[in-house]
């Protein structure tokens, strides 16, 4: 007589808030393939983030200087096409506020979609289960706008949009440091919600003691920066890296894990 079957196992063993995020994000990228060449256009300008906007916006710099940034470098082809990127993205008003939110629903293309949700996948989930849908979800935006304002500080003269998830994402990775390698916890290992909350959190200094999270946030950082700098291509040549939003939503979510993490209040990694 055999015994009771094994319970099934979720095929997708993630969070529900996580599976939605990257569901809307997908479902956002399909649409966007369908769209017609100027519909899309017109959603990147009302949804991206244009870091020139901004500098207008705050008096940082004027159009001249803008329009001297921009083609500074280029050739003749270049300059006429930068030109017209300038006048579509620049022409029209204002900054788009939401933007430094809705920018995070957009991607340049399949690799740079499908390379988010699986980073989301990995250390969103342990994140989700940790801190529940709310906080979870409250990280995320506050990494994406944190991410965006990295970015628009840095390159104020850019007229290029901004997309992507990828801040939201490091913000996620960002917090998780802060608990997955305190106990030498495997990520794989990480299903179930009281393990999760049972992890002791490291402070600040905790984690330049821990040799699992130090190894992990170098490594972060270098192949951020070499990625960012095209030492090393990713996907499409074509396709720039924007490492200055990845890094503000990594140390948003690093820093302000804590004041949302009320298990880890419980369970401090002592220093």
């Amino acid at each position: 007589m055999s015994g009771p079957a094994p319970p099934r196992e979720p095929i997708f063993n993630l969070p529900r808030v996580v599976l939605a995020v990257i569901a809307v994000l997908v479902a956002v990228h399909l649409w966007r393939l369908v769209l017609p060449f100027e519909s899309d256009l017109g959603i990147l300008a009302e949804m991206a983030v244009v870091p020139a906007r901004f500098a207008l916006e705050f008096g940082w710099l004027d159009q001249a200087r803008i329009v001297q940034e921009a083609l500074s470098g280029l050739d003749a082809r270049q300059s006429a096409e930068r030109m017209a990127v300038a006048r579509y993205f620049l022409d029209g008003g204002g900054p788009r506020w939401w933007s430094l939110l809705s920018y995070g629903l957009l991607h340049s293309g399949t690799s740079h979609i499908v390379m988010n949700s699986l980073w989301l996948a990995i250390f969103g989930s342990p994140l989700a289960r940790r801190l529940g849908p709310g906080g979870f979800l409250l990280l995320i935006v506050i990494g994406t706008v944190g991410g965006a304002f990295a970015h628009i500080a840095i390159h104020a003269a850019d007229v290029v949009p901004l997309v992507g998830a990828s801040a939201g994402v490091s913000a996620a990775t960002g917090a998780a440091a802060r608990f997955v390698f305190s106990s030498g916890t495997r990520l794989g290992a990480m299903g179930q919600d009281a393990v999760v909350r049972a992890l002791p959190a490291l402070t600040l200094p905790g984690m330049l003691g821990n040799r699992q999270t130090m190894i992990f946030v170098i490594v972060w950082f270098v192949s951020n920066w070499l990625f960012g700098a095209g030492v090393v291509p990713l996907g499409d040549a074509e396709q720039s890296i924007a490492w200055e939003a990845h890094i503000g939503g990594f140390l948003a979510g690093l820093l302000l894990f804590p004041l949302l993490d009320r298990h880890g209040r419980q369970a401090l990694e002592p220093t």
